[in-house]
């Protein structure tokens, strides 16, 4: 089976045990440059005033989303988006070099009506080149 219980005794199924077995995993890195147009875009786009600094939410759109976590894969055939949060530490301006990669913090399995899901949390530290923290993302997915 897909979802989290085998159905029979109440166990927790393969997929469940590798998912929980992945917490901690880490996905690709990424580098991303902060543009004046697709910053100017993505404000126009949200009804903000233009300016050289970014939105906390800005750094969404240098997620991967669904994050690439091969655990999560096999368990379910979908996703949902669950929540997203924003901690900004320090101001994101144009030509920031942005360094980012997501990891798994937290799985936990719950039965709803339609059936059994995982919560999967994934969080994302956006930082400068030396490391220095900028944003942090926490997405919470639902994988059934």
């Amino acid at each position: 089976m897909t979802d989290g219980q085998d159905g029979r005794d109440g166990r927790e199924s393969p997929a469940m045990a590798a998912l929980r077995s992945a917490v901690g995993w880490r996905g690709p890195a990424r580098i991303d440059t902060v543009e004046r147009r697709h910053l100017h875009s993505y404000q126009d786009a949200i009804g903000a005033a233009r300016s050289d600094e970014a939105p906390l939410t800005f750094a969404a759109c240098f997620l991967r989303e669904p994050p690439d976590c091969p655990p999560a894969l096999r368990y379910g055939t979908g996703w949902l988006n669950g929540e997203d949060a924003f901690e900004g530490h320090r101001p994101v301006r144009v030509g920031a070099v942005l360094h980012s990669a997501p990891r798994l913090t937290d799985v936990a399995e719950k039965r709803g009506r339609s059936g059994t899901f995982a919560l999967l949390t994934f969080v994302t530290d956006f930082t400068d080149e030396h490391g220095g923290l900028l944003v942090r993302h926490t997405g919470v997915r639902l994988r059934r």
